[in-house]
């Protein structure tokens, strides 16, 4: 580029650090990200959150912190992108306090939490068994009005039946059509599972007659 007698900008460096983060090369977008700033031009919002995303996706959890403290720090405010990234990252690291926090934080900025950030706080409860807690925030969501989708449903139902509790999993999914939400393979390969699991075996094989009467393709694997 710049042999061409073009100088790089933020649109030029931002575009090639998100591409370098979604190929996972991370430590190749940090050193643009570093080339950036020492030529004088300041990381915007986009640039922070295509690099805290590919650090959250390497685990890297502390470090996308560490970039969310800087781009405040640098008067950069993350949107809703940013936070929705870094929620997502915290729960599947089992920090479910940290990510109530950060939606928290969200909050007080007046950046609404939409239902993917309320989707990832949900999964992070019920990865940690605390349904009680994922309950409370799916039943916010139906309250704040049209947040719920197919995916938040799945979610409930999965922690349910992995928590042994397949009668709620089972009016969830019963609640699911009052909600006008059509359930998916997702939704009722868990579903299924659960009923195998509790020993449940004709209900489950009415509930995967049903699946295949609505169209579904069969997504069940044989296991013990």
């Amino acid at each position: 580029m710049e042999e061409r007698g073009c100088e790089p900008d933020i649109v030029s460096y931002s575009t090639i650090i998100d591409s370098l983060c979604k190929e996972t090369l991370v430590v190749d977008a940090r050193k643009h990200f570093s080339e950036m700033i020492s030529r004088g031009i300041a990381p915007n919002v986009v640039t922070y959150t295509s690099l805290i995303h590919g650090v959250c996706n390497l685990g890297q959890w502390q470090e996308a912190t560490r970039l969310m403290d800087q781009m405040l720090s640098k008067g950069v405010f993350p949107d809703v992108f940013t936070f929705n990234v870094l929620v997502d990252t915290l729960c599947k690291e089992g920090m479910v306090v940290e990510a109530k926090s950060v939606v928290q934080m969200m909050i007080q900025r007046n950046i609404e939490p939409v239902t993917i950030t309320y989707n990832s706080l949900m999964d992070g409860y019920c990865m940690r068994g605390e349904m009680d807690e994922a309950r409370q925030v799916f039943d916010l969501m139906i309250r704040r009005g049209s947040m719920v989708d197919v995916q938040s449903c799945s979610i409930l139902i999965n922690g349910y039946c992995k928590a042994k509790e397949v009668n709620k999993a089972n009016k969830i999914f019963k609640k699911m059509r009052r909600m006008e939400l059509v359930p998916d393979t997702v939704t009722y390969t868990s579903l299924i599972d659960g009923f195998c699991k509790a020993g449940r075996i004709q209900e489950a094989v009415e509930l995967f007659s049903k699946m295949h009467g609505c169209g579904h393709l069969q997504n069940l694997q044989t296991g013990s």
